[in-house]
């Protein structure tokens, strides 16, 4: 069915057909020498990405090699502090043991207990210091609540005459080195 067209409408133009416009050959040189030109500044702008890589590349080698050779210098440096203070401890020790000589040939020549008493008393005390010198003071045990972080019970002993948990004896004294065991108090440990 047609459909009837109103006075008012008017009929379409008639269009002609569109063709694509031939080429010149002058836009496309252009496009060309465009494609060209940023196609360089790419390659230049990678050639100067890769240098820059390089030199990363190179910077990070020398970093590592300069950290590695900070880690072997540290390493040696601790070795020597360590064995310099053990020396030191062991010069400190030598005068101990040098004492105790002293005191078991007194003994020996006079036959008194009292010398042997004193030399020994003397070197003990001598012995204490040292160890107060190099950081080490010994944990205070009996009579003192046990403690498992400070105490080893080595035996569980009946005493009426103190609360459970109390530490009665000290088998072995204890050591610390400023807040660290050196070695735990090895006591017996009031159980009622």
């Amino acid at each position: 069915m047609k459909r009837k067209r109103h006075h008012h409408e008017e009929e379409p133009e008639a269009r002609p057909e569109e063709t694509p416009s031939e080429p010149t050959g002058e836009p496309m040189a252009a496009d060309v020498a465009e494609l060209g030109a940023r196609l360089q500044a790419l390659e230049a702008e990678n050639a100067q990405l890769k240098q820059q890589l390089a030199e990363k590349h190179d910077s990070l080698l020398r970093t590592m090699a300069d950290f590695d050779n900070f880690r072997r210098r540290t390493r040696q440096e601790m070795e020597e502090i360590r064995r310099i203070a053990l020396e030191e401890f062991l010069r400190g020790l030598l005068r101990v043991m040098d004492n105790f000589e002293r005191a078991l040939q007194a003994a020996e020549e006079t036959h008194s207990f009292e010398k042997l008493l004193e030399g020994v008393q003397l070197t003990y005390r001598q012995m204490q210091s040292l160890l107060r010198e190099a950081g080490v003071q010994p944990i205070d045990a009996v009579g003192k609540p046990f403690d498992p972080n400070f105490h080893e019970a080595v035996q569980r002993v009946e005493s009426p005459d103190h609360p459970d948990e109390t530490v009665l004896e000290e088998v072995e004294r204890g050591y610390m080195i400023q807040s660290r065991i050196l070695r735990p108090s090895r006591v017996k440990v009031v159980k009622n």
